[in-house]
């Protein structure tokens, strides 16, 4: 026990010496500091952000259904003629296809809203199609209504943070300003929430003749079609099917549709992961050079060591210990500013790159999610690299004689 005792006494005593020395060479710590709390700041803002839109994508396409039908003329997408709802539901497999009318309309200072109709009947009868999940009190919309409107929560939050003297709740009456310029009043009925910021906190949904008034559509064409399988049927075979039987649709998966979305949102962060990169090896070099056979003043603190009964492996272990010492607090540091930068600021500029104009589209804010992968990768490479940068230069210094070292210096 004795023995034990003297050990952990050993390795404390290292511990310290090791700290002493973090703040004995500030002027290089502060250095290495600085540089590992800007990288791994930069990397936890972009990676709390890519991954907040995976979380959301995800959300959003399991509320969404396993197939849309979309048309393509001259490689751009066209309105849906009413005949094609009779060929996709015919089509093998399927369970339900049901159009849908959709766009965005202004909401005031600059933002902009998604409404979209549908058949009450159908889609009502879906579950867990997104808008479905009504709070109590609310209905969803049903057959027969007209300028009756279920709204996302972000509706609700929209108006209560514009200082507007209309709080919405079900009953309440909303106008919209349509195509023309003209307003169309509706009356809402129904509040839902949703796991998904990117696509469901400010849609309103409709019936199809309403919405199309809103957005100066006729009654006989649709923006797409949305299809449910049946359970235990392929997917893709579906999809395979209205492929070869339509010429001019093109089929989306819900795979499909979240790689799409994942690209929309996301498609920016490697290259804002390169100039990550691009700095952490800034950190690497630094920590290299200051703890190399060049550095005098390192290189006169192992030989004394070694001169005072210092082994090998204890030098090692100072350099390991003021290594660890540095990357866990340029870590910590670096989450916790990435935290305030996100949560709390936003995200300017790495926001605004990161999503470019879909920016205009997220009224609900940025989706931002913090992951336990994400945190272990920003320790592990603040830690590894700068540790294998300290370690390896101080094990030259150190396998080399006391009086070799000093009369070197």
């Amino acid at each position: 026990m004795g023995g034990d005792h003297t050990g952990l006494r050993r390795h404390a005593n290292l511990a310290s010496y090791a700290l002493g020395n973090v703040l004995k060479y500030r002027t290089k710590s502060a250095m290495i500091l600085a540089a590992l709390v800007i990288s791994t700041t930069l990397l936890c803002s972009v990676e709390f952000i890519r991954t907040g839109v995976e979380v959301d994508v995800a959300s959003s396409v399991g509320e969404g259904p396993d197939l849309i039908v979309q048309r393509l003329v001259g490689g751009r997408q066209a309105q849906i003629p009413a005949a094609w709802i009779e060929n996709v539901s015919a089509t093998d497999g399927v369970r339900l296809a049901t159009p849908r009318v959709w766009g965005y309309a202004e909401a005031g200072a600059g933002r902009l809203i998604t409404i979209m109709g549908v058949n009450a009947t159908d889609y009502g009868n879906v579950f867990g199609a997104v808008g479905t999940s009504i709070l109590a009190g609310g209905r969803f919309i049903e057959e027969g209504d007209t300028r009756k409107m279920v709204v996302g929560l972000g509706i609700v939050d929209m108006m209560a943070a514009s200082g507007s003297s209309l709080l919405i709740d079900v009953g309440s009456t909303l106008s919209l300003i349509a195509y023309n310029g003209s307003l169309i009043e509706f009356q809402v009925v129904g509040i839902f929430t949703s796991e998904s910021r990117i696509y469901s906190y400010d849609l309103i949904l409709t019936d199809l003749t309403s919405a199309g008034a809103v957005l100066g559509t006729d009654n006989i064409s649709y923006t797409d079609i949305a299809v449910w399988v049946e359970l235990g049927s392929n997917v893709n075979s579906v999809a395979l099917q209205m492929d070869t039987s339509i010429s001019e649709a093109r089929i989306l998966t819900k795979g499909a549709m979240g790689t799409m979305m994942l690209r929309t949102y996301g498609d920016r962060a490697g290259i804002v992961a390169l100039l990550w990169a691009t700095v952490l090896l800034v950190v690497v070099l630094l920590a290299f050079s200051a703890s190399s056979a060049g550095s005098d003043e390192y290189r006169r603190e192992v030989g004394l060591l070694k001169a005072l009964g210092f082994d090998t492996v204890d030098v090692l272990e100072i350099r390991m210990f003021e290594a660890i010492t540095l990357g866990l607090l340029g870590a910590s540091l670096g989450i916790s500013s990435a935290i305030v930068y996100d949560f709390v600021l936003n995200a300017p500029l790495v926001a605004g790159y990161m999503l470019g104009w879909n920016l205009v589209l997220l009224n609900g804010g940025i989706p931002l999610a913090i992951s336990l992968p994400t945190v272990f990768t920003v320790f592990a490479v603040a830690l590894v690299p700068i540790m294998v940068a300290t370690v390896l230069p101080s094990w030259r210094n150190a396998i080399t004689e006391p009086d070799v070292v000093l009369r070197g210096v």
